[in-house]
């Protein structure tokens, strides 16, 4: 019997633009009707989230610490929360906005624009990797810049990756202390950064001479490819981003512009 299987991760970001791995998630539809939802949770990286942050996967009890969820014939309160229903009466025009045909609940949340607003949570494309390690010299060989080390280590750590080096490990036994020194730090120089660039606007300000953020200019022609590859889930809109050279809310906002001119 055929069957169609469909895979993602649930991931969370936060205030600073760190991506944190939480769970797999995988759908599973066969001939007959039946389908299973999965979810994998990656306690490693569940484990240093602070409350305030994260409160839990919708419908799963995580102190159960299983490594395996499973609903089978039931549409999960996760996925029930965040998608639209096969009996909404705009469900088709939903549909097309993410250039899909039929109503698959798990890879219209992978590819639709729309975030929960109940939490933080969302969901990427699996790419079948649960996990990345990195093997170098020094940390500083992650980066051309030392000033970008403190980042780049803290996405190895947030997403649940490895860092081996002469100079530090990065593993779950010492991914909490890691995560909670590196964040501090990095907490710390981002606001003092942050404070002495408002500083420089305000004096710009009174001073008249303040134009603002000039607009990022993207060639139409890459941008449009870069959408095509997002849109039909072959790269993620962190790739997207990272390619054109902007930011998420800047990329989205092209890409409804985009969908507008040819409406």
């Amino acid at each position: 019997m055929r069957k169609l299987t469909t895979a993602g991760l649930i991931c969370l970001e936060d205030d600073y633009r760190f991506v944190y791995k939480i769970a797999k998630i995988k759908y599973e539809e066969w001939e007959d009707g039946n389908f299973r939802y999965t979810f994998s949770p990656y306690y490693n990286v569940i484990d240093i989230l602070p409350d305030r942050l994260f409160q839990g996967i919708p419908g799963l009890d995580l102190s159960l610490r299983k490594k395996v969820y499973v609903r089978s014939n039931i549409v999960p309160t996760f996925i029930a929360e965040r998608t639209p229903s096969d009996r909404r009466e705009d469900v088709r025009t939903l549909l097309e906005k993410n250039g899909m045909t039929s109503l698959n609940r798990l890879e219209w949340l992978i590819h639709t624009e729309t975030r929960y607003s109940g939490d933080r949570l969302f969901v990427r494309p699996f790419d079948g990797n649960d996990s990345v390690e990195y093997y170098r010299q020094s940390m500083y060989d992650l980066v051309i810049k030392s000033d970008d080390v403190c980042r780049k280590l803290l996405q190895i750590i947030c997403f649940g990756d490895y860092l081996y080096a002469d100079d530090v490990t990065i593993d779950d036994e010492s991914r909490p202390y890691y995560y909670r020194i590196l964040m501090s730090m990095y907490i710390h120089e981002y606001e003092r950064k942050r404070a002495y660039r408002n500083l420089g606007i305000e004096k710009a300000k009174e001073m008249n001479v303040y134009k603002g953020r000039p607009r990022i200019i993207t060639d139409p022609l890459l941008f449009d490819k870069i959408a095509t590859d997002y849109l039909s889930g072959k790269i993620s809109w962190q790739s997207a981003c990272n390619m054109l050279g902007i930011s998420r809310a800047t990329f989205y906002r092209r890409l409804r512009n985009k969908k507008k001119d040819k409406i």
